[in-house]
């Protein structure tokens, strides 16, 4: 892997982060709305088909929270093989330099500010770290 795709590959730890929590939110509007419907159909006086309504919309759900399910999961190995990756390298400058950049999302001039460094050797310790990574 290049070195551009690995600093593409770790960018992603952060995205990563809101594509769960948008599909957490997902989660719950989908419960939401079967909350909503159960209450809906219970309250109206019984016609004939108003189960099967009820029995479409919950399997529908429960379609998508399997989807959502299974991407989540997809999308937390993932992110567990960045972390992997970023603590199996040997440096442990490199690692903080990788952790604080791209776990936490700090930048490079913060990240130099908290390992007590200049802007510059930071600079370039993150492209020497970037190679160090080995990407299984």
């Amino acid at each position: 892997m290049t070195y551009e795709q690995k600093i593409e590959w770790l960018k992603s730890y952060r995205a990563l982060d809101g594509k769960i929590e948008s599909m957490t939110e997902q989660l719950q509007v989908w419960n939401a709305r079967a909350t909503k419907i159960t209450a809906t159909i219970s309250q109206e006086p019984k016609a004939a088909g108003s189960g099967d309504q009820l029995q479409r919309c919950i399997d529908q759900i429960c379609e998508i929270q399997t989807e959502i399910a299974q991407e989540m999961d997809k999308l937390r190995k993932r992110k567990q093989e960045i972390e992997t990756a970023i603590c199996t390298v040997s440096d442990k400058r490199y690692r903080d330099l990788l952790w604080y950049r791209y776990i936490e999302g700090i930048s490079l001039a913060l990240t130099a500010e908290r390992m007590n460094r200049s802007w510059r050797w930071i600079q370039e310790l993150h492209r020497e770290a970037v190679e160090a990574i080995k990407i299984l």
